[in-house]
């Protein structure tokens, strides 16, 4: 590349930069982006009297010379041979396969399935999920068939156990596991419930189209790819598939257990409505969440536990004890609470040794003991205003 000379008028506010002392050759450096600026000044004639400004304008110049040690070099277009690629994610895949040379793609997103290794090369995902990611596709799981089991409770008339709550909350758990089974047979492997997996390194990996490089601010690679493939596309394939079954099965079970006007269409209206509000907030915090769901339901089964607890009318813990024990929907809940805070429990401490986990999961009831317990010390009827 050719050096250029771009011959600019000074103003009045450059002239000033240098002082007005133009005794010899003053140079000025600018930096910006890989361009060196270089700003000659004429040289004096001898003379005492400084120059004019017009003679000095006129005499004026920058040089505009690029600065080839801080630009970045990469191949563009297809090459013979593979060369590195900018940004984390950017990188170049096999388009042709000969005997004895091959052909290599431009730099960008690596194909669905693909992930891009330190040599820049997009290489098959054959790893299997891990214990966490399991667990983390269980939790989204979860958190469907729960939000269909809240509204269901919302949307009936009663809040006492009878054979059409039941019915209704079957349908919900077979739907939910009806869809997830669909959805581990139809990924790869297909026809198997394992999974072929890339591996999470770290938060970026969820959010790979806010890191498009764009080398010398030339040109923008759009190298947005599932860098966590499949445990990002595999939640909306789950949720699809849930609504699917919602149509199917649901009407089947309504008319089985004779769940018929607002009491049969209410729940899968609040379902149309939950799986798409589910879908949107794993799209935007897939990552956050990856990270965060065990102390999320940790609080979260803590809360609506003491919740649970304190909408009974008598708070003693006699009545408290009896209610729980003897209802069989106040003991389903109780139990789940249990299951969910459990659950939590081992996603935030596997790492721990499998005695220790042991002993920690004993804990789990301790919540539900200690509000029975504590309960008649926190009554509002207690506390007297001076």
């Amino acid at each position: 590349m050719k050096n250029r000379s771009l011959c600019l008028h000074l103003n009045e506010g450059r002239r000033n930069i240098l002082g007005g002392k133009f005794d010899g050759i003053a140079t000025a450096l600018l930096k910006r982006h890989d361009y060196l600026y270089v700003l000659k000044s004429a040289k004096n004639n001898g003379k005492k009297k400084r120059k004019s400004t017009k003679s000095f304008m006129s005499s004026s110049k920058i040089v505009i010379r690029p600065q080839y040690n801080n630009r970045y070099y990469y191949d563009k277009g297809v090459v013979q041979t593979i060369t590195k690629c900018p940004g984390y994610y950017c990188g170049r895949y096999p388009i042709s396969h000969d005997n004895q040379t091959s052909i290599w793609s431009s730099c960008g997103s690596c194909p669905r399935g693909l992930r891009v290794n330190s040599t820049w090369a997009c290489s098959e995902c054959t790893s299997s999920p891990t214990a966490y990611d399991w667990m983390y596709l269980s939790f989204m799981v979860v958190v469907g068939l729960l939000a269909q089991w809240y509204s269901i409770d919302m949307m009936l008339p009663s809040s006492q156990f009878s054979w059409k709550t039941f019915g209704t909350h079957l349908s919900a758990l077979v739907e939910t596991c009806l869809s997830a089974c669909i959805t581990l047979l139809i990924h790869e492997p297909l026809g198997s419930f394992q999974l072929r997996s890339c591996a999470v390194e770290q938060l970026s990996d969820w959010y790979t189209i806010l890191h498009n490089p764009n080398p010398n601010y030339e040109e923008v690679l759009h190298c947005a790819q599932e860098a966590v493939y499949p445990l990002y596309s595999i939640v909306f394939v789950h949720y699809g598939l849930s609504v699917f079954m919602l149509f199917f099965i649901r009407p089947w079970a309504n008319k089985a257990f004779q769940n018929r006007g607002h009491v049969g269409s209410r729940p899968i209206y609040a379902a149309l409505y939950l799986f798409p509000i589910l879908a949107l907030i794993h799209g935007i915090m897939a990552g956050l969440i990856y990270y965060a769901f065990p102390s999320i339901i940790i609080l979260l089964s803590l809360m609506s536990h003491a919740f649970h607890f304190a909408s009974r009318t008598d708070q003693s813990w006699r009545a408290l004890l009896y209610e729980t024990v003897t209802c069989i929907h106040n003991l389903v809940v109780v139990i789940g609470h249990w299951v969910l805070h459990g659950f939590g429990v081992v996603a935030l401490t596997l790492w721990l040794q499998p005695q220790l986990l042991a002993a920690i999961l004993t804990l789990v009831p301790l919540p539900t003991f200690l509000y029975i317990v504590l309960s008649r010390f926190t009554d509002p009827g207690k506390f007297h205003s001076d």
